[in-house]
């Protein structure tokens, strides 16, 4: 990676990667923040040319390749970040190897399931709709380990012209097949043809320098691979049925134009914690991995101080979108979405504490602790699988989202436990920046009222 790599003997190494972690966050922000924009107008243009039912009906489909993909997840990219030998040709591919060993079992798991999900859900195209959408999960596993390597180099200018170029390709596919056939098949075509795109970029050496990969097995990175992952495709596999359950729970519930507009309200009101996400994986991870050998205290004071940043933005993106949010659908969607207004606030408002576990979790991993985060999602999983069908039950559609909103409570509540173990207690923090998000959101409600 040349100049990229910041080895932690470097003289004034810690000045090297705050810069870095600076300037990543700034990329990670614009990244996320003209992706969002790209999906805002692809929604708003989409919306117009195709009805809800299609947007139900892929809403079910990209969970169930979610769920495929997660259920077997053994955490290739957290290997490579955190490994000592993250920069080693043999590890490097080893793990391709791996990859491309998991979309393989992967594309037959899609072949093998989409019979039996296609009578659950009612749905005889879904038995054709699954394995061509498991097509971009098994071109995407040839991918460079180069992505890999930027990622753990806080390569965030060049990933975010791959993949921020990446989101251009699937709008403009997406948009082009849905104006001449207006139907699922037009998400599905962006979708596996950007996909093909990611992976021709990722083995330009111009684009993603690196290694050029090759097949290979090499024991001891098979095994480092296996140990630190085995707790991530535990923690995955419940955070597919925590994270997913809304979707799968209410396909069964609700009609697909109703998921369609649930599935809009969703996305929309994700954005501030997509952004959050984006920091968290892309800058926070590989920054708090290259520290994870100071002393505790200095360790805490540096990775409390750059987390306060994060919230402070995400509490204002949050504010923002309860605030505002809801005048995204009833000023600009067709009038066939507009009952996804109510559902922004909500959804929106359940986020902060998603925010608060999820900007302290990198910690965990970076400490080489993913147990934590397999038990919380474990917690989260049962929240989500018992109160969401009750939810419903009692209070209908408005029920079932509030407890969309508040189910991942247990998987904060675990997080803070592991992290207070582990020496780090962020929870002093959690009640200023809180305060701070409430102070926040209150004058944005204030300023609306007056407007």
């Amino acid at each position: 990676m040349g100049s990229e790599i910041v080895t932690e003997d470097a003289p004034g190494v810690q000045r090297v990667l705050e810069k870095k972690a600076l300037r990543a966050s700034f990329w990670s922000i614009l990244e996320y923040g003209s992706g969002m924009g790209l999906r805002v107008v692809s929604s708003l243009v989409l919306t117009r040319l195709l009805a809800p039912a299609y947007f139900g009906e892929m809403t079910l489909l990209t969970t169930l390749i979610v769920g495929i993909n997660l259920l077997s997840d053994i955490g290739l990219a957290p290997s490579v970040i955190q490994s000592p030998h993250g920069d080693e040709p043999d590890f490097l591919n080893t793990a391709w190897t791996i990859q491309i060993i998991r979309g393989v079992v992967l594309m037959v798991a899609a072949l093998v399931l989409s019979w039996p999900m296609s009578r659950y859900y009612r749905d005889s195209h879904l038995t054709v709709l699954l394995p061509v959408l498991a097509l971009s999960t098994l071109i995407g596993s040839f991918n460079s380990t180069n992505l890999l390597s930027l990622a753990r180099h806080l390569g965030v200018r060049r990933l975010f012209f791959i993949d921020g170029s990446m989101a251009v390709v699937s709008l403009i596919v997406t948009i082009i097949w849905a104006y001449y056939w207006p139907s699922v098949w037009a998400i599905i075509a962006g979708q596996v043809i950007s996909t093909i795109y990611r992976l021709i970029l990722s083995h330009i050496p111009a684009i993603a320098p690196g290694i050029k990969n090759s097949f290979r097995w090499d024991k001891n990175s098979v095994h480092n691979i296996v140990h630190f992952g085995k707790w991530i495709m535990i923690g995955t596999a419940f955070f597919f049925f925590a994270s997913q359950a809304d979707r799968l729970i209410l396909a069964r519930l609700v009609p697909f134009a109703v998921l369609g507009i649930y599935g809009l309200a969703y996305s929309l009101s994700d954005i501030p914690r997509a952004i959050i996400l984006a920091l968290s994986n892309r800058v926070a991870y590989p920054f708090v991995s290259k520290m994870v050998h100071m002393p505790m205290p200095e360790f805490r004071a540096k990775f409390l101080h750059y987390r306060f940043f994060i919230l402070l933005v995400g509490a204002g993106l949050l504010s923002i979108m309860v605030t505002w949010g809801h005048l995204i659908i009833t000023h600009l969607y067709d009038k066939r979405y507009q009952d996804a207004a109510w559902m922004i606030p909500i959804l929106a408002l359940g986020l902060w504490h998603t925010l608060l576990y999820q900007t302290t979790a990198p910690v965990l991993f970076s400490l080489g602790k993913p147990r934590y985060n397999a038990a919380g999602n474990a917690a989260y999983c049962v929240a989500m699988l018992v109160g969401l069908p009750l939810a419903f039950h009692f209070w209908g559609l408005f029920g079932a989202v509030i407890a969309i909103a508040a189910g991942d409570l247990p998987l904060y509540l675990v997080i803070q436990t592991g992290t207070t173990r582990e020496g780090v207690r962020p929870l002093r923090q959690d009640l200023q920046m809180t305060a701070i998000f409430l102070a926040i959101l209150g004058g944005c409600m204030f300023l609306r009222y007056k407007l």
